[in-house]
This record gives structure tokens, C-alpha cells and sequence, in this order.
């Protein structure tokens, strides 16, 4: 497959592998505007190390400072879109792939910014707790600002 640069930009953004290219390596060669040409297999020695550094500061920013087990952290930074989609895109899928095996009738309310919005009532059903509980729980883990109270107008 020749690498163009509209392929490219579509595996960059949607955090995805590009013939040889490893979805960080896409990611790298986009946001360092490499010529297309200059990414044809098989990859220069010089290019491949310039898109591994680039891949690697990029993981070390991203994963760096979280603490094991640190979920809070890590769901935040996947729902960080000035993150490389390579790095976040995976984690929102593993929560979508969660959301969808232990809470298989909760379903979206809305989309915000093409991200699942899931009505408080909703969520409180399929937790099986009050909606006064998950908004003291949101408070005490300082998630209030991520919760917004209005009316969310329904998709199904």
C-alpha cells in the first residue's frame, strides 16, 4: 500500500497502523509532517529512529506520573482529545468494550463531541443506587465539572 498524505492523516487520527507503520510511527510521521515519499518501505534507518523517539516522548508524556492502579488518571487522559489518538483511542475502547459486558442494557443517552453521554438517572438504574450517591461519589473524587445537570435530549 503507498503511504499518502491523506492516508496518513487518517491513520494519525484515528490511531491506526499504516502499511509498515505502527499506528505511533503514523502518528509521529504526521505530526512531524514527513514527506510521504520519505516513509515508502523499506524505512530509512534515520527516519525509523526519528519516529520511534518522537512515539516514545510521546507514550512517557501520556503515561508518565500516573500511579499503578490510578484509573482516574488513565480515563481521563483517554478522554484527553490534545492526546495522540494512538495512545487513547485503545483505552476508550477497552471502557466502551467494559460498559457494554457488565452494563449491557446502559445505553447512551447523547454524544457530546462524538463521545457517549449517559443520562444520571440511567446510570444510578444500572448501578442499582440513588442519583444523590453518585453525584456525593463524583464530588468526593472531584469529578463534579464532568457531570453536567441538564436535560440531555434522547437518541433512542
Amino acid at each position: 500500500m503507498a503511504i499518502t498524505r491523506e492516508a496518513l492523516a487518517q491513520a494519525a487520527t484515528n490511531g491506526q497502523a499504516l502499511s509498515h507503520l505502527t499506528a505511533g510511527q503514523a502518528w509521529a510521521a504526521h505530526k512531524l509532517c514527513v514527506p510521504p515519499e520519505r516513509l515508502q518501505k523499506p524505512l530509512a534507518s534515520h527516519i525509523g529512529a526519528l519516529l520511534d523517539n518522537v512515539e516514545r516522548k510521546a507514550r512517557r508524556e501520556f503515561f508518565g506520573g500516573v500511579k499503578p492502579n490510578d484509573t482516574d488518571a488513565m480515563i481521563s487522559r483517554a478522554y484527553d482529545q490534545q492526546q495522540p489518538p494512538f495512545l487513547r483511542l485503545p483505552i476508550l475502547e477497552t471502557l466502551k468494550e467494559g460498559m457494554d459486558t457488565f452494563f449491557p442494557g446502559l445505553k447512551p443517552a447523547g454524544y457530546d463531541s462524538g463521545e457517549a453521554v449517559y443520562a444520571l438517572a440511567d446510570l444510578a438504574h444500572a448501578l442499582e443506587v440513588s442519583e444523590a450517591e453518585l453525584l456525593q461519589h463524583a464530588e468526593q473524587r472531584g469529578l463534579t465539572g464532568r457531570i453536567q445537570r441538564q436535560t440531555v435530549h434522547r437518541i433512542h
